[in-house]
């Protein structure tokens, strides 16, 4: 006699069971101080799908970036630790008057970090061999786009940020 097969679930002949695999813990990315003329939530919201499309390298990032823009908005810190990512405005104020020291800083018009962080990557860096890539290699090379401090944490942060 044939074997019945459960409603709504028949399988193709040959497939494979599913296994159950652990759920990955999430690197949990935080909103931190936002400040009025603050862009944070629109960081926090790229590195958030950064860190769920690549869960790997946001558990590995540790250190701190600042991105400051040539407009009149507040610097955008983002702290990598080992409990999760923290997203923010820089606030001087905040910070009772020392001075923040992170270990990169990613500098130039907003229009620009944008070109950078949204370019291809080869190896965390902006791919050579199309358009968008050459041309935020470009605004690097000619010093648009400042990135100050850590190779390696900036390839990786690039990385997080690719879309």
């Amino acid at each position: 006699m044939a074997a019945k097969a459960k409603a709504g679930k028949a399988k193709a002949p040959g497939a494979k069971k599913a296994t159950r695999s652990r759920p990955r813990k999430k690197h949990e990315v935080r909103l931190g101080r936002i400040a009025e003329n603050g862009i944070s939530a629109s960081m926090y919201g790229l590195i958030e799908r950064g860190a769920a499309k690549r869960p790997k390298i946001a558990k590995e990032l540790r250190g701190s970036v600042e991105i400051r823009f040539k407009e009149d908005y507040a610097p955008v810190r983002a702290i990598f630790g080992s409990e999760g990512i923290v997203v923010e405005d820089g606030l001087a104020e905040a910070d009772g008057g020392q001075p923040f020291k992170p270990d990169l800083v990613i500098s130039g018009s907003l229009p620009q970090i944008v070109q950078l962080a949204s370019a291809p990557l080869f190896g965390g860096l902006p791919k050579p061999t199309t358009a968008h890539g050459r041309s935020a290699l470009r605004k690097v090379a000619g010093r648009k786009v400042k990135i100050e401090g850590s190779p390696l944490l900036a390839r990786r942060v690039l990385k997080l940020l690719e879309i």
